[in-house]
């Protein structure tokens, strides 16, 4: 079918096939096994580092386990069942054997060494096994078998092992000879943005990659342009956990990859957050909490996104099934009320701008969930994803959240939001830096009012902002205390005459014994600033709140947050006094305005447990046309409402794993 994955209700399943799971797979109860997940779509492993099929290539080996029904046969099946087969490919390792045939194919250290883990050797991007084999790959794959989309595993330039071991950039002779035309340099040995060569060479690496994605994308559209690509007809990111992985755990993690990689203008490209079955990579035939497992999807059902369940090997010999009960529940739920859920676009009114897809940023992360447990429907994006206004035009609020590196241009437009009525919030660093990593020596995001940064400090820690005088009237949270702990780090700028500073600033303090624990002044240097420009205006935050707030978890922090953008940004949220565990969103079409709840009190501690129901929740959506209906969708339950000044309050009487509620329009 032409173009097939518009309007294509997304419900994935992904088995991780091992070698041997190919010796006694049989096509029928495949589909069987994927029919009784309600899935439209299954992403198997293809080509790569193995074949699952048979084929001439030389550097392409092949499984020595096709004894069970052939690929051709699977997917055969699957189109009978209108299920569709996307190839799962993995071009970032090859065989030894194949390695010890092309040794210029792999990745080198900084000695030269290869990586061979487990009799794969890594490969470098810029080596010909990439540049061209790779190639002859995909066309001989889409030439033996009908697949309806590809995706590729582990792209770019990989420098861990599935052990975490980190082997530091890639030194292959491909490498050095490219990096020695682009920029005339030796390649830097270790990763450190203070050294102007390792800023060439994360240039270097984009130019790259954006290179390669490009090339690939125009090779599988020439092949046909009814193939479905990764990053072009469909986003793909995953939820994982991991064995040691640093705490604390991000309980939101499934809606902010949905956001991070959904297009809000428009509909046609699937977000497909996958939740992911196992503990980690030491222990992937082990499952996490199967209320984890519900709990991704809900959450990316109610950030308009595609449902996606990975696991290894196939479902019917997995050795651990206990989440398979939630995730049926929720692909179920979602192929009943495919209509009913279509076709939603979200409705925000703050934006948190990301620095790339796959991070960690814990400022970031912090203002995702502050804005989350405040009930503000928010939107995020990518740095990558940002090049003009319309962009930004649905928003009120844009919180660059450290975000430090930002092109002339990109400074531009948020100048341009600014001046055009809306808010530009930015924390830390943010903008101090080119998108060349370069620093810059004046800040030229204008509507920040900042004429000098002149000094940067990260031995803050016992630093305070003081609440008081006329900042209290602004900060009802701080009606019972009048500091504000900052963590570790400060930036000190000269403001220009229009900016307003608010709160003072408490120098660092001795913190013992007891009897020294005092400050003994307070100057002028002010805990953030607001500077009228244009139509709006912008908010600079010296220091990281978000980050503090999301490694430390006091509520000291989330009330100047929650604080600064209720009360300065005058950004509402959608239920005044719910409780924090439960995130809500909100998302419309024509005839209708969608709200979803999502239950997180199973979240304790890093585990996760069954949810408890939660009672009596109102809300308050912001509708100015006039509502006709408002009902339930799990429970198809009519609910009185009340409609004014823009806003339709009205009240759901419990809360389990998650709802949405349809108000029906005019």
């Amino acid at each position: 079918m032409a173009k097939w994955w518009i309007n294509h209700p997304w419900r994935q399943i992904q088995t991780n096939l091992r070698q041997i799971d190919m010796q006694d797979i049989d096509a029928d109860q495949f589909v069987r096994d994927l029919q009784s997940f309600y899935a439209t779509s299954v992403l198997f492993n293809a080509s790569g580092i193995i074949a699952n099929y048979p084929t001439d290539l030389d550097f392409e080996p092949v499984n020595d386990y096709l004894h069970g029904d052939s690929l051709a046969k699977i997917i055969e099946k699957c189109h009978e069942a209108d299920i569709k087969v996307i190839a799962r490919t993995d071009f970032s390792k090859i065989r030894a054997a194949v390695y010890e045939k092309h040794p210029d194919w792999a990745y080198r250290t900084a000695d030269g060494k290869i990586v061979n883990y487990n009799g794969d050797v890594h490969v470098c991007p810029n080596g010909p096994y990439q540049q061209d084999a790779m190639f002859k790959i995909i066309s001989d794959m889409f030439a033996r078998l009908p697949f309806d989309g590809i995706f590729y595993n582990m792209a770019g330039f990989q420098t861990r092992d599935y052990s975490n071991n980190f082997y530091g950039l890639c030194h292959c002779e491909n490498c050095k000879r490219k990096f020695r035309e682009r920029f005339g340099l030796e390649l830097p040995v270790t990763e450190n943005l203070d050294n102007p060569v390792y800023q060439k060479y994360r240039v270097f690496v984009n130019e790259c990659t954006g290179d390669l994605n490009r090339r690939l994308t125009e090779h599988v559209r020439s092949i046909s342009t009814d193939i479905a690509i990764n990053g072009q007809e469909y986003q793909r990111i995953e939820s994982n956990t991991e064995i040691d992985r640093p705490l604390p755990v991000w309980q939101y993690s499934a809606s902010s990859n949905t956001r991070n990689i959904r297009d809000p203008e428009k509909g046609s490209i699937a977000p497909m957050n996958t939740s992911v079955d196992f503990l980690g990579f030491p222990y992937r035939h082990v499952a996490v909490s199967p209320w984890l497992q519900e709990l991704r999807l809900w959450q990316a059902l109610a950030n308009q996104g595609g449902l996606d369940y990975y696991l290894i090997g196939r479902l019917d010999n997995h050795g651990d099934k206990s989440g398979y009960e939630g995730v049926r529940k929720v692909f179920k739920f979602a192929a009943e009320q495919y209509e009913e859920l279509k076709d939603l676009l979200p409705v925000a009114q703050a934006l948190v701008f990301h620095k790339e897809l796959w991070d960690d940023d814990a400022e970031a992360r912090g203002w995702v969930r502050a804005l989350s447990e405040w009930h503000i429907p928010l939107d995020e994006m990518r740095l990558g994803k940002f090049s003009n206004l319309l962009q930004l035009k649905r928003y009120r609020l844009i919180i660059l959240p450290d975000l430090k590196y930002l092109s002339d241009e990109q400074i531009s437009i948020l100048d341009q939001f600014a001046e055009q009525g809306g808010t530009v919030l930015a924390t830390g660093e943010s903008a101090q830096y080119n998108e060349k990593y370069e620093p810059r020596h004046k800040l030229p995001l204008k509507s920040l009012g900042i004429n000098e940064v002149y000094y940067r400090r990260k031995d803050i820690l016992s630093a305070m902002f003081l609440v008081g005088g006329e900042d209290k009237k602004n900060f009802p949270h701080f009606k019972d205390t009048s500091y504000v702990a900052i963590g570790h780090e400060l930036i000190f700028t000269r403001l220009n005459e229009k900016a307003k500073p608010w709160l003072s600033f408490i120098p660092p303090q001795a913190f013992g014994p007891p009897e020294r624990c005092y400050a003994e002044n307070k100057n002028d240097l002010p805990g953030f600033s607001i500077n009228q420009y244009g139509q709006g205006r912008g908010i600079y935050v010296p220091w990281k709140p978000g980050a503090f707030f999301y490694k430390e978890g006091y509520p000291n922090t989330l009330w100047f947050m929650q604080d600064l953008v209720e009360q300065i940004c005058g950004i509402r949220g959608l239920a005044p006094g719910l409780t924090p565990m439960v995130e809500t969103t909100l998302a419309a079409r024509p005839g209708r305005v969608v709200v979803q709840l999502v239950n997180i009190t199973g979240h304790y501690g890093n585990s996760y447990y069954e949810p408890l129901p939660v009672s009596n929740i109102t809300l308050q959506a912001p509708v100015t046309i006039p509502v006709t209906a408002v009902r339930t969708l799990r429970s198809g339950e009519a609910l009185p409402y009340k409609q004014a000044n823009g806003v339709v309050e009205f009240t759901l009487p419990v809360l389990k794993e998650y709802e949405a509620v349809i108000l029906e329009t005019a």
